[in-house]
């Protein structure tokens, strides 16, 4: 039996929906190994969740969206000593709504295939094209296409971390000049699996619901209220529940 960490970042708003997530996805994982979640936030999730849960929480703070999606690679990188086998990230938006075991996302470096391959993202649309840029792919490369979520990664822990170092040692060489990417952390990971392919989840098999924010508000707006949530959640910590139209629905 192996111990799946599973990493969650969850500042500000994204506080509430991360531990939506912690809570379904524990409620439907049917499989045998142990999972413990690696949560990092300005709010600590274990009063709102069950005490049965393995939850490791690390103090962080963002002052807007865009530091919150770049630091993936540095705090994942922080868990080079942790107990877990496999490390997997999830955005904290992420939902879980249906029994799964595990198995369709284990292996030693996983990406997942994002739902616009097939559509506006395909033919090698989506990288960023910028050659000053560490995720500069060109638009003359010979190699396969497939652009892949930034909200999904991982695989064996060993792997995870190499591919973290890389990745973080790319945005710090993109921060001197200086020039963010396109789409942020995203842009890094498609231009490393572009050329360092991963097992790919593909659409049809990714079992979570990505992006599902259950209608709190505008998730990235750092100053979004959610104190009354947070006052619901504590009175059902012992339940599952979703959110959906900005309120509680116990399951």
């Amino acid at each position: 039996m192996s111990n799946i960490g599973i990493v969650i970042i969850a500042t500000n708003a994204y506080f509430v929906l991360g531990v939506r997530f912690i809570k379904k996805l524990m409620h439907h994982y049917k499989g045998d190994n142990s999972i413990t979640f690696y949560f990092f936030s300005d709010t600590d999730p274990r009063p709102y969740l069950p005490d049965n849960i393995d939850v490791e929480f690390i103090q962080e703070s963002h002052s807007n969206w865009q530091d919150g999606t770049n630091s993936k690679f540095k705090n994942i990188i922080s868990l080079e000593n942790c107990k877990s086998d496999y490390l997997y990230y999830f955005d904290a938006d992420t939902s879980v709504s249906r029994d799964f075991n595990g198995d369709w996302f284990i292996g030693e470096l996983v990406g997942g295939e994002h739902y616009g391959n097939r559509s506006w993202l395909a033919n090698c649309n989506g990288y960023d094209r910028n050659p000053i840029s560490k995720a500069f792919v060109p638009f003359d490369t010979d190699l396969p296409c497939m652009y892949y979520y930034g909200a999904f990664f991982g695989g064996k822990k060993e792997k995870v971390i190499e591919f973290c170092k890389i990745l973080r040692e790319w945005q710090l060489e993109d921060k001197k000049i200086p020039y963010e990417p396109g789409v942020n952390d995203e842009s890094y990971i498609n231009a490393y699996f572009h050329y360092n392919p991963p097992q790919v989840v593909t659409c049809e098999n990714f079992r979570f619901e990505i992006s599902h924010k259950g209608g709190i508000g505008e998730t990235r707006d750092t100053a979004l209220d959610i104190s009354k949530l947070k006052e619901e959640m504590l009175k059902h910590k012992e339940d599952i529940y979703d959110i959906g139209n900005g309120k509680i629905h116990v399951l």
